[in-house]
């Protein structure tokens, strides 16, 4: 009876181990592959972009972001480079005067586009630039005007000047179409 006993809890703590070796294992292999935790997956569009970059720690969400802020942001997510490109009257000699000229090239500015680097922008004006940046790169209409206003969160009236909050959320759904799309994107 006891060697039964003793078999019957050996094979369990064989069983244990096994179980215990293949949990371990699962949570390595998910770490060192790259895949995030479920948790962070479902950061705020703020902290996203304090993740990837587009904004510093000490960014105000409720402050407004000038329009050259933002035009970085949709260039880097565009994801190209391109040297020697006139640069949009408006946008010389601004720190931003390279972005302003690959996005004028890449056609992300319009012709109604007012250049005005330091001053707000409007949710309008912001909906534009995420809109001519997915559909240039896509070279078709994958998106519309008021679908991307309509991405802002939290939602705004499109004639008000938008915040760092509101960017960052334009500005990661952008990058969530270029993911489903597959699009390249290679970073400035």
């Amino acid at each position: 009876m006891k060697k039964v006993r003793l078999k019957s809890l050996g094979f369990a703590l064989v069983l244990a181990a096994v179980g215990l070796c293949s949990f371990l294992g699962g949570m390595l292999a998910t770490q060192s592959a790259g895949t995030m935790p479920a948790a962070a997956v479902h950061t705020s569009s703020m902290d996203w972009a304090r993740s990837v970059g587009y904004l510093k720690d000490s960014t105000d969400p409720k402050a407004e972001i000038p329009q050259a802020e933002f035009m970085k942001m949709v260039m880097e997510v565009y994801g190209e480079k391109q040297g020697g490109l006139r640069v949009p009257t408006g946008a010389e000699n601004h720190w931003a005067s390279e972005y302003y000229a690959l996005a004028q090239a890449k056609g992300v500015i319009d012709c109604s586009c007012e250049i005005k680097p330091d001053f707000p922008l409007t949710l309008k004006e912001a909906a534009k630039f995420v809109m001519l940046g997915i559909n240039r790169k896509g070279n078709q209409q994958v998106v519309s005007w008021e679908q991307i206003e309509s991405w802002a969160k939290p939602a705004g009236d499109a004639e008000q000047n938008i915040t760092y909050e509101q960017a960052a959320s334009l500005i990661r759904k952008m990058d969530d179409v270029y993911i489903e799309k597959e699009w390249k994107v290679e970073g400035i």
